[in-house]
């Protein structure tokens, strides 16, 4: 399965998750294009982890055949097959069993700490473009 690049919207219906985005993100102290960066980039971020929940549930002979239903088992054989020397750190966290708790190919955690990760990051810049001595309220 492919997944389709990403093409800018051109209609003003797909383009109101945009609006409502910034809108969001008034009173920030961001600046117009920091607004579009920060809604794309959690955007992405969303997109990505549904495109690869999409191909990874949509029936791959190869994971089929090795009798992998989730992440879990994924991580199981890539402990198995990955040469340590070649993939030190991928090898190490592998084994160590970083995949091992994931119902099928999801895990609500994962997708939860990827995007506080983002969140925190955006609270950083907002804290950085806020004028000395606001500090956002606290």
């Amino acid at each position: 399965m492919s997944v389709a690049a990403p093409v800018p919207p051109m209609g003003p219906r797909r383009l109101l998750w945009l609006d409502r985005a910034l809108a969001s993100l008034d009173g920030t102290g961001l600046d117009d294009g920091e607004k579009i960066n920060v809604a794309s980039t959690l955007t992405g971020y969303a997109l990505t982890d549904a495109a690869l929940l999409h191909a990874v549930a949509g029936g791959d002979p190869q994971t089929e055949e090795a009798g992998i239903k989730g992440a879990a088992d994924y991580g199981e054989v890539l402990a198995e097959v990955l040469d340590p020397e070649a993939y030190p750190a991928l090898s190490a966290a592998m084994r160590s069993g970083a995949m091992r708790g994931a119902e099928g190919w999801v895990d609500d955690g994962d997708f939860v700490f990827g995007l506080d990760l983002l969140l925190d990051g955006v609270e950083a810049l907002i804290r950085r473009r806020a004028p000395k001595g606001d500090v956002g309220g606290e």
